[in-house]
């Protein structure tokens, strides 16, 4: 059965009641890709990627450890600012316990929450500049010993790409760009992106379709701050494949590396894992995203060089969508 022949019906039977969405699919190397409704530039539009941002501050973390630039096992401190430290609680947290959420840290910052609620909640990060977060490190206290268990935090990815980008001396845009982007060719994937193309960039919607502001994570970026299209991320993508040859495919493969599980979920460095089950008879590597007006999907099969990508530019889930355009180019409807 032909790609189009699995997808579009999937797509069909998914895509209603939401303003704007973009379904891209990869399978035994043809790719193709959908929109629906309302954006800018069809399937070539730009959207938020929310925290799918986190697997390329995982690969990031992964690319610069193979250079020796740092160890996944550094401490956090060890590339804070003097007089910045992140509390401990039975052992310092390293950059892994960052990438895979088993640092202990808390989900947000402390003072994000309370700040996100008035005057910032439409934009509950945009005031977050390096200072603020500096000025916050030392209050947001652990609240586990790292390594005991996974626990999502926004804080935690963000921390990690705001200390790597410290590291190699550039912003974090400009360290995606230069590791990440520019070596895959992927052009429209930044967090802000160029003047020529900003009329490709969506707008945003709530759940009720009405329009919202876009999000800006400052200093905060590496845990959701890019924007993309569902063209440059099968192409990101493609670094999974077994046997990619692109000299960022060993980081890749880092990242995919399970560091803690519980259940059916694994957890590497950015990319979380599903054990098979039901269609899905492979293990699934997955990254789901969300912000103020967008939600994204991106998942792959590495041993069958599979993929989908969907983003949507209104605050509606896309991961059950994923999971089946997913199954569909396993095994068909």
């Amino acid at each position: 059965m032909k790609l189009r022949e699995r997808v579009e019906p999937v797509l069909e039977r998914s895509a209603v009641r939401r303003t704007g969405l973009v379904v891209g699919a990869r399978a035994g190397g043809d790719s193709a890709l959908w929109h629906r409704g309302q954006l800018p530039d069809g399937a070539s539009s730009i959207l938020e990627i929310g925290s799918i941002t986190k697997t390329f501050t995982g690969t990031l973390l992964a690319d610069m450890a193979r250079e020796g630039l740092v160890a996944l096992d550094d401490p956090v401190n060890r590339h804070l600012p003097d007089g910045v430290r992140v509390p401990s609680r039975g052992r310092e947290i390293t950059l892994e316990d960052l990438a895979s959420h088993r640092s202990g840290l808390p989900a947000l910052p402390k003072g994000l929450l309370r700040r996100s609620v008035w005057p910032d909640r439409r934009d509950p990060y945009a005031r977050w500049d390096a200072a603020r977060l500096e000025a916050a490190v030392p209050r947001s206290r652990p609240r586990r010993k790292p390594g005991r268990r996974a626990a999502y935090s926004n804080y935690g990815a963000g921390l990690l790409g705001y200390v790597l980008a410290r590291r190699a001396g550039t912003a974090y845009e400009d360290l995606v760009r230069e590791r990440i982007c520019v070596p895959l060719g992927l052009t429209d994937t930044w967090i802000d992106t160029p003047e020529p193309d900003r009329p490709r960039v969506a707008g945003g919607h709530d759940r009720r379709g009405r329009p919202v502001p876009p999000w800006h994570l400052a200093a905060l970026a590496g845990a959701g701050g890019l924007r993309s299209t569902a063209a440059d991320l099968l192409v990101y993508l493609r670094l999974h494949d077994i046997g990619a040859g692109h000299p960022l495919a060993a980081a890749a493969a880092e990242t995919r590396r399970t560091r803690i599980s519980r259940g059916r979920m694994s957890v590497g460095l950015g990319w979380m894992s599903l054990a098979p089950r039901w269609k899905l008879r492979r293990r699934v590597f997955l990254h789901e995203g969300g912000t103020g007006g967008f939600r994204s999907f991106a998942g792959f099969v590495p041993e069958e060089g599979v993929a989908a990508v969907v983003l949507a530019n209104q605050a509606r889930g896309v991961g059950r969508l994923g999971m089946r355009v997913l199954a569909a180019l396993l095994h068909g409807e």
